[in-house]
């Protein structure tokens, strides 16, 4: 009897499919240097579970956009921005890839479900006093798409955030940003901060100077 020819179209699809190596993740951060900081304290939350931070989004098994809310249409830019990434993720539907997409920051804390209503691609929402919790987000929309976090914590995230690796800090090139405010109590006109950062509030000097240490 002679052995059956394994097919390569078979070959192919099991080869497509099957995981090789870590899982990545591609943040793409708009606007301020604060939001930068919070991009990269993102990406070292998931590098502690795991994850490797790629350069492109067409790389990645997760996709986070940490939004701007203080220039005029920012939502629409989102939501442009969205389309695209919905492309992708069909795109490694077919290959037998499961690729998140997640809208953080003040986008998010403004529009909130809003985001997940509009453009249904979106699996997870979460608002820049939340990122902290990324890991048990991530892993819900997994499971069911649509998580949505914009709450104000009572919790410290910065109590909750990993230490960032010193050589990765250093990769990043030879500056780096350390936050020691956040939020405002001013309430001032067309000014949104309040509303998406919350109170005003200031990290206490030892762990920022450790933050200096450490970059």
């Amino acid at each position: 009897m002679s052995e059956t020819t394994p097919s390569p179209v078979r070959e192919m699809t099991e080869d497509a499919i099957r995981p090789a190596g870590p899982k990545t993740v591609f943040v793409k951060s708009y606007g301020c240097q604060m939001n930068v900081y919070d991009s990269q304290r993102m990406a070292d939350v998931m590098g502690a579970e795991g994850y490797r931070e790629v350069a492109s989004p067409e790389e990645a098994d997760l996709i986070l956009l940490n939004t701007c809310h203080i220039r005029e249409k920012a939502a629409e830019k989102v939501y442009s921005e969205l389309g695209r990434m919905r492309a992708l993720k069909e795109e490694a539907k077919v290959q037998g890839r499961q690729v998140l997409i997640g809208v953080a920051g003040c986008v998010a804390q403004a529009e909130g479900e809003e985001i997940v209503r509009r453009a249904r691609t979106v699996d997870l929402v979460v608002g820049p006093q939340s990122y902290h919790r990324l890991p048990d987000l991530v892993a819900r929309a997994a499971v069911k798409p649509g998580v949505v976090d914009t709450e104000f914590p009572v919790e410290d995230k910065f109590r909750h955030l990993p230490d960032a690796a010193h050589a990765k800090t250093r990769a990043r090139g030879i500056s780096a940003f350390v936050t020691v405010q956040e939020g405002c109590d001013k309430f001032c006109t067309f000014c949104v901060v309040p509303y998406t950062r919350g109170a005003e509030v200031s990290r206490c000097l030892v762990p920022a100077f450790d933050g200096v240490d450490r970059a």
